[in-house]
């Protein structure tokens, strides 16, 4: 894992960048819990209103994210996800949905190694980048980076 510093300068990364891409990025932050991970899903409004656009079925974000968003054991074994909430917020002036998912591994499953399978931007804005972070005392670190055409990135959480 790479040290990216303070939550501050990580949720900079949500902004674009420069000349490259004029959009904000996502960012997914995970809390390893004993029994479950605890997964924060910052969106940019602008962003998942493009890929949503392009989703005929209807529903609510939670319905949509469930559609888009899952994780899965080493082996393949399902995990339960849930979103517990989600609200809405700003960041550097650009509107964003922060989801509250929770992340339940098969009995047995450690909750420190798993696969996320996420495309709930990356399907429609091939550009966005979502970037996977696990909240430290100290800041956060760097796990991984989703974009197009990848939507599976592996865990493992010492």
């Amino acid at each position: 894992m790479i040290r990216a510093g303070v939550i501050g300068l990580l949720l900079g990364l949500l902004a674009a960048d420069a000349g490259a891409h004029p959009a904000p990025n996502s960012m997914l932050r995970l809390d390893f819990r004993a029994t479950d991970v605890h997964a924060e899903y910052w969106i940019p409004a602008s962003e998942l209103a493009h890929a949503r656009a392009a989703d005929p079925q209807t529903g609510g974000l939670a319905d949509y994210l469930l559609r888009h968003l899952a994780a899965e054991s080493p082996d393949g074994a399902s995990w339960q996800v849930r979103v517990d909430g989600v609200r809405e917020t700003s960041y550097v002036d650009h509107p964003y949905f922060v989801a509250d998912v929770r992340l339940v591994p098969p009995a047995g499953a450690s909750t420190r190694a798993f696969v996320i399978v996420d495309d709930a931007v990356t399907h429609e804005v091939r550009n966005h980048r979502v970037y996977v972070v696990t909240r430290r005392d100290a800041g956060s670190d760097l796990i991984g980076i989703l974009q197009y055409p990848a939507r599976r990135l592996e865990v493992a959480f010492p």
